[in-house]
């Protein structure tokens, strides 16, 4: 039973660094002075093949990474809610 939770705590315990490791990169992007996104996709058709986008509208970015930002620390804080009732 002791190795369950220890086990089950050490899985939490990384969710929540690769976490904390997420949140600090978005957070020093939108310390940045140039931001660019790249957006890859996949062609449907007969011939499937792979392409990219670029993105330099630094506006639109720092909207997305954002509200990316305010889902990692919703996660972050559900994640530590898990770790400390173990």
């Amino acid at each position: 039973m002791e190795l369950n939770k220890f086990e089950e705590a050490k899985k939490i315990k990384e969710e929540l660094d690769k976490l904390e490791r997420q949140k600090y990169k978005m957070e020093s992007a939108l310390k940045s002075c140039s931001l660019g996104a790249q957006i890859s996709f996949t062609h449907s058709g007969a011939f499937r093949r792979e392409d990219e986008v670029k993105i330099f509208n630094t506006k639109i970015i720092k909207e997305m990474l954002n509200k990316e930002l305010e889902e990692v620390n919703s996660k972050i804080e559900e994640t530590k809610v898990l770790f400390e009732e173990l």
